[in-house]
């Protein structure tokens, strides 16, 4: 899935990467490249998401501070990009808008955010989603995992060996003010 500064078109939503990008990875069949937003079924589980841009451009211009109550709040406003096209960046649409969530998702995401987070959130017709805040990859070599069976999550970081990152000391990603490996809240 394409991110802000992937080298993929601006504005959203954005179209997938070419598999010529990834030569090796390219070949194979698992290898999937997808939209963002990106919407699913995997296993049984509808899995819903973007890349951060709209929880990022929510929180510069607003007054709210907590990117999960963001996420939450697109959400219930059953809308995936509510401050486009005004502070952020999408292609003009005139009949249909390709941003309203029509259908609750199992699991809603969103990617390059500052940290993990997970929340279960319970709908008025009694659905329930499962809210994730993934790390921005970048800054943190880590990733999150979901149990497909039980949703629950939990935050992986990768060990990279600096020998084979070429400098000189270990990156071990950012651990500062995480959420280690540890299954979701249920509150």
């Amino acid at each position: 899935m394409p991110g802000p500064s992937d080298p993929s078109n601006y504005t959203l939503p954005q179209q997938p990467f070419n598999k010529c990008m990834f030569p090796e990875a390219g070949r194979y069949l698992t290898m999937t490249s997808v939209t963002n937003p990106y919407n699913a079924k995997i296993g049984g589980v509808r899995f819903l998401g973007t890349s951060g841009q709209a929880v990022n451009d929510i929180y510069q211009f607003s007054d709210r501070d907590d990117r999960m109550d963001i996420l939450e709040h697109t959400l219930v406003c059953n809308h995936l990009a509510p401050t486009a096209p005004d502070t952020l960046g999408c292609f003009p649409y005139v009949s249909k808008d390709p941003f309203v969530i029509r259908e609750c998702p199992d699991v809603f995401f969103s990617g390059n955010q500052p940290r993990f987070q997970s929340r279960v959130v319970s709908g008025d017709k009694g659905q329930q989603s499962l809210l994730v805040l993934v790390p921005d990859f970048s800054q943190t070599a880590s990733f999150v995992l979901v149990n497909l069976r039980t949703l629950e999550c939990q935050l992986q970081l990768l060990r990279i060996r600096s020998d084979l990152m070429g400098r000189d000391e270990k990156f071990e990603g950012g651990e500062e003010g995480w959420d280690k490996t540890e299954p979701m809240d249920e509150g």
